[in-house]
């Protein structure tokens, strides 16, 4: 039983940090911008009024380094976001 329980721990943490890893907002200044980081569809927040649109879904960007290699500038903290444009 012990194994059984130590592999359902380390399955839920390999998860969780895929997960954390993957969880980064992008803004662009278009949608176009967007859908060619696999954004899904772009959304108008109270990011639009800084002329900004956020990506949903946007794939290409997994972390810091990646926007920063699109010339982006990142924020990382409690959440990881991404302002390219």
């Amino acid at each position: 039983m012990k194994q059984q329980t130590l592999c359902i721990v380390l399955a839920v943490l390999l998860v969780s940090v895929t997960y954390a890893d993957a969880l980064v907002f992008v803004h662009t200044k278009t949608c176009s911008s967007c859908k060619a980081y696999g954004a899904r569809y772009c959304g108008y927040g109270y990011i639009h009024s800084k002329g900004y649109v956020s990506c949903d879904g946007a794939t290409a960007i997994r972390n810091c380094n990646d926007c920063q290699r699109r010339l982006g500038r990142c924020h990382a903290g409690a959440i990881t976001e991404c302002y390219i444009g």
